[in-house]
């Protein structure tokens, strides 16, 4: 017997994928992404096999796929349509196959010979021929029939209307699968756009959308793909022996088979397989999301059968997901060094692209405030372009009853003061300069790499520094010893006479450099690079800032919004008394360098882009060369550009500059033409 909360719980599932399955099967309506669907209909198999008790006849799990839509013609299907079975890791792959091989009463050494078959991600299509003539295309339906939707099946042009065969058999099956690639569905989106009409949520969406329009010439302007996978013929001598052989016919007879399919010798190498396709699957024009094995040899899939959904013969391996459902923990929030609060998603972990995720940033107040999160929603995270984890939106039918509402403290979560914002700016920001949120942030800044570049200082040692009051400012750092730093946990005598060697040592590090650790509000290290060469000192920019700020907004890439900000940072007297407090252990903020006419440094007048890793040195240290040499490095590739200089896996930006006849540098290549011109110039 179940307990009230089992029971209680597959009845809420129940309920949501029944109607899931209505909204995207009837009404062409998707209300649920697939990685929740997916979740969802695990976990009800999970309570109906602990509690098979619970089992309905109209659970999800007794049936194939939903109803027909309306407005299409309802056919039955010559040869279901049956679901696979799915495996989302290889632990479940290697279950499957034992379970075959018993099946099939084999010994457990044995090796099968499988096709694995890139999962396309679009809509099933089964297509009829008699006579080697196209009579029919239908949707798959409930997997016993279907929707009739000939004329639009008939517009794709992969689809061969006749069989390129000169004795087809009396009838063929093929079933396949209809897609948009990328770029087509990137070019539907923008016409939707433009139209104001609502935007397709991905590619499959925009395929089932398109294959259920009674319209066959808007289905031909949105130009669909197929690629066909199986094939059933009347019995006969001639037929196929094994899966492979069967795409071979299909390629024959005029379908396109996916030129990536593969015949696999045994288990081992399908998991090579489909690991390869994870990482690989990136580069394809079309949308993929996992691997279909099928058993090769078509007799034994004959003697494997079906179970009562899907054949044994064969399952779907399911990449992790690029979007996934979790359940929100808590709301955190996070002090940058400028005060910026950042609220923070905390929720139950999620595989990502390959890592585990449990935290995602929310940005700011607004972003918070659209998402309309609730204590314990159910949300759905995804990593944005396949680094950074982000919500996406919040499935408000699994919020739970009297969740409350979710906002930005009014008080700093570090130092406990009053939270301030600006009426025209997004970010809400903690204003106490003595905040140990903003002052960690502050020196993790001044000995970032572009900046100082100070080894041994991480962020461990500057949380000790700070919790102990021992730093309350970048000079603070100059007045540490060595012995006093070797106190600290985790520090011994050597390593803290190295870092005071290394702070000593910064204070010989450029110009530039040092007006970009001070970290002022939009200044990167790009932006201080070209204010340096203009203001040479501290003294002259900060004149400039507050009296003629003309003159810094004509520096070629700085606009008023840097100049706003620095005439507010040399406004703030703690700012004016660090620059004083630098001066005095050390530090020049001035150009030291000579003087002398741009035009005579080597590389002047000439632009250049890097891209890719470089064999001995970061891309850091060769645009600090090229700069030196009086060129010019931007991050995109254009006709001005003079050079690119290429590293291993260059990408996109090799490509461009090949198409537009840019000169492309090795390594070695800027070394040498960096001796010869400097050799040129002497």
């Amino acid at each position: 017997m179940a307990s009230a909360a089992a029971t209680a719980r597959y009845e809420e599932l129940r309920r949501l994928l029944i109607a899931a399955a209505h909204a995207y099967y009837v009404l062409d309506s998707p209300a649920m992404e697939d990685a929740v669907y997916d979740r969802l209909y695990r976990e009800l198999l999970e309570l109906e096999a602990a509690n098979p008790g619970l089992i309905s006849a109209d659970s999800p799990s007794q049936r194939v796929g939903g109803s027909p839509a309306a407005g299409f013609q309802s056919v039955a299907h010559r040869i279901g349509l049956l679901s696979l079975d799915n495996a989302f890791n290889a632990t479940e792959l290697t279950n499957w196959y034992a379970k075959l091989l018993r099946v099939l009463e084999l010994e457990p050494s044995t090796e099968l010979a499988l096709v694995g078959e890139l999962k396309i991600d679009g809509n099933a299509l089964a297509l009829s021929y008699e006579a080697g003539v196209l009579v029919r295309a239908a949707t798959r339906g409930d997997g016993e029939s279907g929707e009739d939707i000939t004329p639009n099946g008939r517009t794709i042009q992969s689809v061969p209307l006749r069989l390129h065969l000169d004795n087809p058999p009396a009838w063929v099956e093929v079933r396949g699968e209809a897609f948009i690639p990328d770029c087509t569905f990137a070019a539907i989106n923008a016409e939707r756009a433009g139209r104001n009409e609502a935007l397709f949520a991905n590619p499959r969406n925009a395929c089932a959308g398109t294959l259920r329009q009674l319209n066959p010439q808007v289905v031909a302007a949105r130009k669909l793909d197929f690629f066909a996978y199986t094939l059933h013929l009347p019995n006969g001598s001639d037929n196929p022996s094994s899966q492979w052989e069967a795409l071979q016919w299909l390629k024959k007879a005029g379908f396109k088979v996916n030129p990536n399919t593969a015949l696999l010798a045994n288990l081992q190498a399908a998991e090579q397989f489909c690991s390869d396709w994870e990482l690989k699957r990136q580069q394809l024009a079309y949308a993929t999301d996992g691997v279909v094995l099928k058993l090769n040899e078509l007799q034994l899939q004959a003697e494997a059968g079906f179970t009562q959904k899907a054949p044994r013969w064969a399952i779907a391996l399911k990449y992790p997901a690029e979007e996934a459902p979790s359940r929100l923990l808590r709301l955190s929030c996070q002090v940058g060094r400028t005060g910026v609060i950042t609220p923070v998603a905390e929720f139950e972990p999620v595989a990502l692209a390959g890592t585990m995720v449990s935290r995602a940033t929310l940005h700011n107040a607004n972003r918070l405030a659209e998402l309309d999160l609730h204590a314990g929603d159910t949300i759905v995270v995804r990593k944005a372009g396949e680094i950074i984890p982000e919500v996406v939106r919040v499935l408000i039918e699994l919020r739970p009853a009297a969740a409350m509402a979710l906002a930005l403290p009014h008080n700093c979560p570090e130092c406990g003061s009053e939270l301030m914002r600006e009426a025209d700016e997004a970010a809400t920001r903690c204003i106490n300069n003595s905040c140990p949120a903003i002052l960690r942030g502050t020196l993790r800044h001044w000995v970032s790499k572009a900046a100082m570049d100070v080894d041994g200082l991480g962020s461990k040692l500057i949380e000790q520094l700070v919790e102990q009051s021992l730093v309350r400012s970048i000079a603070d750092l100059y007045r540490l010893d060595g012995a006093l730093l070797a106190s600290l946990e985790r520090m011994g005598l050597k390593s803290a006479e190295n870092l005071v060697a290394a702070l000593q040592a910064s204070k010989q590090k450029p110009w530039h450099r040092q007006l970009y650790g001070l970290g002022i509000h939009h200044v990167g290290d790009v932006n201080a690079k070209a204010l340096a060469k203009t203001f040479r000192s501290v003294d002259a920019l900060a004149t400039a800032a507050s009296e003629t700020p003309e003159l810094i907004t004509a520096v070629f890439g700085i606009g008023a919004e840097i100049s706003q900000s620095l005439q507010q940072w040399f406004g703030t007297n703690a700012n004016i008394e660090l620059i004083e407090q630098l001066r005095s252990i050390g530090f020049s903020l001035w150009d030291t360098t000579e003087t002398g006419s741009n035009e005579a440094a080597p590389l002047a007048g000439k632009t250049f882009v890097i891209t890719g890793t470089l064999p001995s040195m970061g891309r850091s240290e060769a645009q600090e060369l090229i700069e030196a040499a009086g060129g010019k490095v931007t991050s995109a590739v254009s006709k001005k550009t003079n050079y690119l200089v290429a590293g291993e896996e260059a990408g996109s930006k090799l490509d461009k500059a090949t198409a537009l006849g840019v000169q492309v540098l090795s390594e070695e290549s800027l070394k040498e033409m960096l001796h010869n011109q400097s050799k040129s110039v002497s």
